[in-house]
């Protein structure tokens, strides 16, 4: 058995985890405070969550990918547009540049909200095209 003494603000907490969970006293109506404490060590131990950490590091790491993804794809839109059009035909350089800036026009119609994201994990900055880019943050890319 355990006895904590808890605030008030604590204690409306947990009363508020209880009504979420539907966690009542036994043969009552009455929210369980103690119940809702029990259920969130449960979800602690259950989930491995450590409270020395300010935020689970895996949980940081899928947040920094995701934004490394978001980031990509207007570089993957860009380079599968340009490529279909050159593809398609042989073009002069004249020929190129335009269908260089019809491209970007390409981006900027299709997905150019995407650089209003302010990205709180990765650091980005803008290429010469004004595209959103992830440099490397340390060591050397693999990338050959």
């Amino acid at each position: 058995m355990v006895s904590i003494r808890l605030s008030e603000h604590e204690k409306d907490y947990l009363i508020s985890i209880a009504d979420k969970f539907n966690l009542k006293k036994q043969g009552s109506d009455e929210l369980s405070p103690t119940k809702a404490l029990k259920h969130i060590l449960s979800f602690c131990l259950h989930n491995n969550i450590d409270f020395s950490k300010k935020e689970d590091e895996s949980l940081t790491e899928m947040r920094k990918m995701l934004e490394q993804i978001h980031a990509s794809i207007p570089h993957l839109m860009y380079h599968q547009k340009f490529q279909s059009v050159v593809l398609a035909n042989k073009y002069s350089d004249e020929e190129l540049q335009g269908i260089q800036d019809g491209t970007l026009q390409y981006i900027n119609d299709s997905f150019a909200g995407f650089q209003n994201n302010k990205y709180r994990y990765v650091k980005s900055k803008l290429n010469k095209f004004g595209l959103k880019t992830i440099p490397l943050e340390e060591g050397i890319t693999l990338w050959k």
